[in-house]
């Protein structure tokens, strides 16, 4: 009797722990650099081998987001943005990290106004609360908090990877059909962790945000029941 309890209880937590992981929506993509790190949901982008996750709080209207996706090259760039208008580049305000030529990691923000040129600049629709960007094993991503428009409900989501970057300027990137389909709209009422009130989805401080993460592993988004439950398990099957 004391085994058939024992397995039931291990099932129960096992379930427990699957529906966590499956709530996220992420299952095949980068999970976030900073381990530390944690978002209300999650989502497979369907090009470039990307992620989004993210955390939206109605009370103030804020977005925070970690945005992951390999690089093509040890020397490229990734994108993250908001198109006012639709889900195309052109007029999509986004965020662009890469790492510069002494090693730092930088995330500036660009207003794309054409197929053939950026522009750099820090009027945007929404505004940059923080900002950071970091990379590990071939991977980065950014870590940013925005304040959209109290009206905002959607996000018409722009995503991008490039080769390289070129006297502080991201090189055009590809014009592959995985490139042409990084577009996209996420449905900010639709969270399945709630409005985000009482999530961490905050960037950590310092200095402007910007962070090399060289050493730092990859770790899949879990909730902040998951190690509760991992401790149950542990006493039943320690006391079972």
């Amino acid at each position: 009797m004391a085994s058939l309890l024992h397995l039931q209880f291990i099932f129960l937590i096992a379930f427990l722990l699957i529906s966590t992981a499956i709530s996220n929506n992420c299952s095949s993509s980068p999970a976030p650099i900073s381990g530390n790190t944690h978002f209300a949901d999650c989502t497979d982008l369907p090009s470039l081998k990307s992620s989004l996750h993210w955390t939206y709080n109605s009370t103030n209207s804020t977005l925070s987001i970690a945005f992951v996706a390999p690089l093509p090259s040890s020397d490229g760039w990734i994108s993250w943005g908001i198109n006012p208008i639709k889900p195309s580049m052109i007029g999509t305000q986004c965020l662009i990290a890469f790492k510069a030529s002494n090693g730092s990691m930088i995330v500036n923000t660009y207003n794309l106004t054409s197929y053939t040129s950026i522009t750099q600049t820090d009027k945007l629709l929404f505004k940059v609360l923080n900002s950071k960007a970091e990379y590990s094993n071939g991977v980065m991503q950014i870590l940013a908090t925005l304040v959209l428009p109290s009206n905002m409900t959607t996000v018409n989501q722009v995503w991008q990877v490039g080769p390289a970057v070129k006297d502080g300027t991201p090189v055009a990137h590809k014009f592959d059909p995985d490139n042409l389909k990084s577009k996209g709209t996420l449905n900010l009422t639709t969270s399945s962790g709630g409005d985000g009130k009482n999530a961490t989805a905050h960037v950590p401080a310092g200095g402007g945000g910007q962070s090399d993460n060289k050493t730092g592993g990859s770790s899949r988004i879990w909730s902040n029941n998951t190690s509760f439950y991992v401790f149950i398990m542990f006493l039943g099957v320690l006391f079972f």
